[in-house]
């Protein structure tokens, strides 16, 4: 699954209208991404601390591994932020990254009006 975790669709349920449709893979599309961004950042972060503790012998605690985690899904996001802003401008795209982590966003906080061209730090933050 992890190897292949770039091929991963999410199903969506029933649709009914066109408009619906639209929405529906539109949400579809970008909970997918978010699912295979968090797949395949979270299996890379296993198997970097797993060649720390093994050939490093390294020491890692829970809490360092929680801010390492953060740190890279945070890495992601700002990576989204930038080549919506600077390389792909298309109305579409800014959809896609807005669909993709908006609502793990706002689970935890209110976020800016544009929080897609603020340079701070969201993901991780305590509201």
């Amino acid at each position: 699954m992890i190897l292949g975790c770039g091929n991963i669709t999410l199903q969506p349920g029933r649709m009914r209208g066109n408009n619906q449709r639209r929405q529906r893979k539109r949400t579809h599309q970008a909970l997918t991404r978010l699912f295979q961004i968090l797949l395949s950042e979270s299996a890379y972060l296993i198997w970097v601390l797993r060649c720390e503790r093994v050939i490093q012998e390294k020491t890692i605690t829970n809490k360092e591994i929680k801010a390492r985690w953060y740190c890279a899904i945070n890495d992601r996001l700002t990576i989204d932020k930038v080549t919506m802003t600077k390389i792909i401008r298309t109305k579409e795209f800014m959809k896609l990254v807005e669909g993709t982590w908006e609502p793990i966003l706002r689970k935890g906080m209110e976020l800016p009006v544009n929080w897609l061209q603020c340079h701070e730090v969201l993901v991780g933050r305590t509201a």
